[in-house]
């Protein structure tokens, strides 16, 4: 009986203006809609997804970074600042200073993707096409004449968010200035990279525009070897005297040259997968499901800022792991508020302390 209710009512839909809900996808996809009704076909919406920023592998070593003296900074010996947090965060080689701001197995770097407020200049596949000379009647034929495959230089233009204590800016100069010094001679990279003849200084960048519910990747991209091109540090010293506080640092445009870019290739997922295999070697394709444990998305904004993220490479989900220990720890301690409280919980209804804002 329900059955046949369903079917006469998609029926009755069919037949108006607004058309089968249920198989209006497939209707658009198969036949000409050569009555021109309007389908009930949701447009295309993607999420903004995530933009990774890999480490580079600066060499700043005592001995390399005291040469400038931009740097000295640096080599502070307090373990909190904001000067050990960028010094590690580009060299991934200095694990032996603590700095509690830093994860060390960590393949990206975070506040450049928790505070990018635009990321444009992402160029357009195209090709040439090569058109022949006009006959007697002016007849003409094109062809293409060209790959899609593109390995040229263009510039992608990003917008930061600005944070108290200017570490993005921090993070700029240290990278500007130690490619000018190795340019000039006065710095080294490390040897295993002068005995390959590979840039230290390089990112790439990795786009993931991900579903509405931040789930699954619809498209991936990334740039190939990219370096920044400016440090926008001049805004800090303008002066307005009637405005007290300089807002011109609110926000950092960073130009980056990029060379070559993939988008949509399935091997980007196996890359970016390898890119946190490198540095987290419990996240390697091989062993990855036996010390960590994937974060129920009931449970995402328990653990928010925390874990190591995946691309299943069958059904695209953006994955995010945590070792073991962490994963008891945060989930035994959720429980036991729950308990202490008497209130049923929601793990998806939590607030994160960091989130909550003062009175």
């Amino acid at each position: 009986m329900a059955g046949t209710i369903n079917t006469t009512l998609n029926d009755i839909w069919k037949s108006t203006m607004v058309g089968d809900v249920r198989s209006a996808i497939g209707a658009a996809l198969y036949g000409i809609n050569h009555r021109q009704t309007p389908g009930a076909v949701p447009i295309n919406r993607d999420g903004n997804g995530l933009t990774f920023f890999t480490r580079p592998q600066l060499n700043l070593t005592d001995d390399n970074a005291s040469v400038l003296r931009t740097m000295v900074p640096l080599l502070t010996t307090e373990p909190e600042s904001i000067q050990r947090m960028v010094r590690k965060l580009l060299d991934p080689r200095q694990q032996d200073l603590p700095c509690s701001l830093v994860d060390d197995k960590l393949a990206f770097i975070p506040i450049l993707t928790n505070h990018l407020l635009s990321c444009s200049g992402w160029p357009d596949p195209s090709l040439d096409v090569h058109t022949s000379k006009p006959g007697v009647y002016k007849e003409e034929f094109s062809l293409y004449d060209s790959v899609t495959d593109k390995y040229s230089s263009w510039n992608l233009s990003t917008t930061f968010r600005n944070m108290v204590g200017d570490p993005i800016g921090l993070i700029l100069q240290t990278w500007l200035d130690y490619g000018s010094a190795v340019f000039r001679g006065d710095m080294t990279p490390y040897a295993d990279f002068i005995a390959s003849n590979t840039y230290d200084y390089n990112t790439r960048i990795y786009r993931l525009v991900l579903d509405r519910n931040r789930r699954l990747v619809q498209k991936i991209a990334c740039t190939g070897a990219s370096i920044p091109l400016n440090n926008p540090q001049g805004n800090s010293f303008n002066f307005e005297h009637d405005r007290p506080i300089n807002q011109g640092n609110d926000q950092i445009q960073v130009n980056w040259r990029c060379i070559g870019y993939q988008y949509n290739d399935h091997i980007l997922v196996r890359e970016f997968n390898a890119a946190v295999g490198i540095f987290n070697p419990a996240m390697r394709d091989a062993n990855y499901y036996l010390d960590m444990v994937q974060v129920p998305e009931a449970a995402l904004l328990l653990f928010n800022n925390m874990g190591y993220p995946r691309i299943d490479p069958d059904s695209l989900e953006l994955q995010w792991w945590v070792s073991q220990d962490q994963y008891e720890a945060i989930m035994g301690g959720f429980t036991r508020t729950a308990q202490a409280t008497g209130l049923t919980l929601d793990p998806r209804q939590y607030t994160p302390p960091s989130t909550i804002q003062p009175d």
